[in-house]
C-alpha cells in the first residue's frame, strides 16, 4: 500500500476526526486509506471477554479500529479502507508505517493525555521523524479555504511548496504562500543619524523574492490560483495568525536555520501546537525507516 493515506487512531474523538480527515483526503486522492492502531497489554478488563490478557487487548483493539472503519466509509464511500490493530507503542508503529505510506495522518493528542497537553508526544515524534509527508490534524476543518504554506528560500521549503501546490490541485482551492522576516535591528553608528524606517523596502524585496518563487513552482500547476505575501514579522506567528482562514498549513522539515528558517523545532513546531487549522510537515519521501526515541521512564 505505497500509495495509501495512512492514519493512526486510539479511539478518542480527536483521532476519530483525523480519521475522517484522512478519509476525505484519500479519496481526493483516489488512494487506499489505512487505519492503524497500536495497542499493548496494559489496558481495562473490566466487561472484557474471556481469555487471556494478550487475546483480551487484541479484542478490544480490532473493536475500536472496526468502529472507525465503519465510521469514515460514510465519510469517503468508495474509498478502499482497510483497518488493523498493532501490538506495539505507538510511535514506533507509526514511523514503521510512515516507510509505506504517501502519507501520515495524527491526531494532536492521544486519549491518555493531559488535558493541558497540545500536542501529543507521539503526534509530536511521528511530526519529527517520519519519512513521508505528515499531517497533524488539529484546530478547525475548513473545506473553502485556501492551502496556506510557508517559504524562505530552502531546498525544503521549495519542496514544501511544490507539494502545497499539489494539495491545492487536489482541494481545487488556492494557494496563499507567506515568507515572513524580523526586521533586523541595528544601532546607528556612533555619530550617525539614526536609521530611517526601511520595513518598508524589507517588505517590498521579500514580496518580489516570493513571487519569484512562488512563479517557478506555479509553472508547474497552472490550474492552481495563487497569491504570496512578504511580511515583515516573525515566521511562526504570522503562519499561525493566517492559518485561521486557511483549510491546510504546510512548512517545510528544515529551513535555512535560526529566525530566518522554517525549522520544524521552531516555525513547524509552533504551527504544530497553534494553528487552527490542520498542520502538513512536508518530509521529502525516504527509503529508511526511523525510530522514535525511547519514552521515558
Amino acid at each position: 500500500m505505497g500509495d495509501a493515506v495512512v492514519v493512526g487512531v486510539d479511539g478518542g474523538s480527536l483521532s476519530l476526526g483525523a480519521a475522517r480527515w484522512a478519509a476525505a483526503e484519500a479519496a481526493r486522492r483516489g488512494a487506499p486509506l489505512r487505519i492503524v492502531l497500536a495497542y499493548h497489554w496494559r489496558v481495562p478488563v473490566v466487561m472484557a471477554p474471556r481469555g487471556g490478557l494478550a487475546d483480551t487487548a487484541r479484542h478490544l483493539a480490532e473493536m475500536l479500529v472496526a468502529d472507525v472503519v465503519r465510521d469514515v466509509e460514510t465519510v469517503a464511500p468508495g474509498t478502499p479502507v482497510q483497518g488493523t490493530a498493532v501490538l506495539g507503542r505507538a510511535a514506533d508503529v507509526l514511523l514503521q508505517e510512515s516507510g509505506d505510506a504517501a502519507l501520515l495522518v495524527v491526531g494532536t493528542r492521544g486519549r491518555h493525555r493531559a488535558a493541558g497537553t497540545v500536542l501529543g508526544s507521539v503526534s509530536q515524534q511521528v511530526a519529527m521523524h517520519a519519512t513521508c509527508p505528515v499531517v497533524v490534524v488539529r484546530g478547525r476543518v475548513d473545506p473553502s479555504g485556501d492551502v496556506l504554506v510557508g517559504i524562505d528560500g530552502s531546498e525544503s521549503a521549495d519542496h514544501a511548496l511544490d507539494v502545497a501546490f499539489t494539495e491545492a490541485g487536489l482541494c481545487r482551492s488556492g494557494l496563499v504562500a507567506v515568507r515572513a522576516l524580523e526586521a533586523p535591528i541595528a544601532p546607528p553608528a556612533l555619530g550617525a543619524p539614526p536609521l530611517l524606517d526601511d520595513t518598508a523596502e524589507t517588505r517590498r524585496s521579500l514580496s518580489a523574492a516570493a513571487a519569484a518563487e512562488v512563479a517557478s513552482a506555479g509553472e508547474r500547476h497552472p490550474d492552481v490560483r495563487w497569491e504570496c505575501h512578504g511580511i515583515v514579522g516573525d515566521a511562526a506567528n504570522v503562519l499561525a495568525d493566517r492559518s485561521s482562514r486557511a483549510r491546510l498549513a504546510v512548512v517545510g522539515s528544515r529551513g535555512h536555520g535560526g529566525f530566518t528558517g522554517l525549522l520544524l523545532g521552531s516555525v513547524g513546531m509552533h504551527l504544530l501546537q497553534r494553528a487552527d487549522c490542520p498542520v502538513m510537515i512536508a518530509h521529502e519521501r525516504s527509503d529508511g525507516v526511523p525510530h522514535a526515541p525511547e519514552a521515558g521512564p
